[in-house]
């Protein structure tokens, strides 16, 4: 059981939940249903039903709208619904497409019921995973309550020095991605404030690209999603820009690393290894470490397998089990290849090619996870690294920077970006005169 009852919940207005009965009183049933999903299309498929709680703990896991004269039961409510939204999400995101009737209900002090139905044998797994998954996600609010207490003001938006750690900053995990059947985990820095506004984790520039990335490399498009997983060093949304400096390495360790409250350990430990899809008995699933930031920590907490961009190897993330070892990679931040140009150094072709590196290597060692992770990532390397003009991996390179380059309101598709590769033999720069073409 969660027992947070000593951290204050952490709210967001996320804007985006609806409830009935705005002015209903505390007396009213524990047992309404929240926006119920009509079951008549789920026929005989098996009813998985399980509780999460209690309900002070998930109350304060979850972004949902909170006001001074809400009452206990409109609170409730509202954690339902954020519960069962974000839930949908990860059920869908895990390719268990078929779940129908999914329901979150309010049992007062117990917590929260979820039912759903569902063919896919992986449904009845889901229980125990989320519930696990939030016993290690209160970790990440203990460091939460930490930070914002630290005596020097210095971790929760801290002031001075040249920082401009404007606010709004508001918890936030990683909800609604895969649980159980992951093929890679990302190791990240921080969520964009626009996740929370959105209540979506992927639906941003950093994510977008990211699929693009798999999918040039032939991640299947329905599957994607079991490539997103992701632990931030900082469970915290703030503005997407302008706000690296606001979150050193040092801070995630110290709040949320082994030495702190120990979430991202125990977060991290935990997703390369999926209860489901993972067969292999000596190897979990792989972690990418995008961006400076993450790749300072991993180095901090894990200083015998040090790490840089293309930089593979392989490490035990639970010492409960030391003979499972986890590849990973270093990498760019899935965002950062954008801002390159063709004279900058990088260059926009070298970080590209970087990129889908990376994501070859995402791939290749989910598909294999006892692949040996330094020679997938060499043979990426070498297949990104200045390919023939004629071959398939210099198109790939060729139109994923050149879709990189294009407007931000007026991205290039693929076929435009093909057509453009083909006519100039796929070399990149100089880049097109987007402003002129058709």
């Amino acid at each position: 059981m969660l027992n947070l009852s000593k951290f204050g919940a952490v709210v967001a207005l996320a804007g985006v939940f609806t409830h009935a009965n705005a002015l209903a009183k505390d007396t009213a049933p524990n047992k309404t249903t929240v926006a119920s999903t009509t079951s008549s299309a789920c026929g005989s498929k098996p009813l998985v039903t399980y509780t999460l709680g209690p309900r002070k703990d998930i109350d304060a896991l979850y972004p949902a709208i909170a006001t001074a004269s809400q009452s206990r039961y409109d609170r409730s409510m509202a954690v339902a619904s954020s519960i069962q939204f974000y839930l949908q999400n990860s059920l869908r995101r895990d390719l268990i497409t078929d779940a129908c009737g999914l329901t979150v209900t309010p049992q007062g002090t117990t917590g929260y019921q979820v039912s759903f139905q569902s063919d896919n044998p992986h449904a009845a797994s889901y229980g125990a995973t989320q519930s696990a998954w939030l016993i290690r996600a209160a970790l990440a609010l203990k460091g939460i309550q930490a930070c914002q207490n630290s005596q020097d003001s210095a971790c929760w938006q801290p002031k001075g020095s040249g920082l401009a750690c404007s606010g709004p900053w508001q918890f936030y995990l990683p909800l609604g991605l895969p649980m159980l059947s992951q093929k890679a985990v990302m190791l990240l820095h921080y969520p964009p404030y626009s996740a929370l506004q959105q209540s979506d984790y992927l639906n941003n520039a950093t994510l977008n690209r990211w699929q693009r990335l798999l999918t040039t490399v032939g991640v299947a498009p329905a599957d994607w999603t079991l490539y997103t997983t992701t632990v931030d060093i900082f469970p915290i949304a703030a503005p997407g820009s302008g706000q690296t400096g606001c979150f050193p390495t040092t801070n995630a360790v110290r709040y949320f690393g082994a030495p702190g409250s120990g979430y991202i350990p125990s977060m991290l430990g935990a997703l390369v290894d999926p209860p489901v899809g993972n067969t292999t008995p000596s190897a979990t699933r792989p972690v990418i470490v995008f961006g400076g930031e993450a790749l300072g920590y991993w180095n901090a907490a894990y200083p015998q397998a040090p790490v840089a961009v293309l930089k593979a190897g392989s490490v035990n993330l639970n010492p409960a089990e030391p003979k499972k070892m986890t590849a990973y990679i270093g990498a760019n931040h899935p965002i950062a290849a954008v801002y390159q140009t063709c004279t900058s150094s990088p260059g926009i072709t070298v970080m590209a090619g970087q990129d889908l590196a990376t994501a070859c290597f995402a791939k290749t060692m989910g598909d294999t996870p006892d692949a040996d992770p330094v020679a997938v990532g060499a043979s990426c390397q070498r297949a990104y690294n200045q390919p023939k003009a004629d071959s398939d991996q210099a198109t790939q390179l060729c139109t994923t920077a050149v879709i990189d380059k294009s407007p931000q309101f007026a991205p290039w598709g693929k076929s435009q970006a093909l057509a453009w590769c083909a006519q100039h033999s796929n070399q990149v720069c100089p880049l097109p005169d987007y402003a002129t073409q058709p």
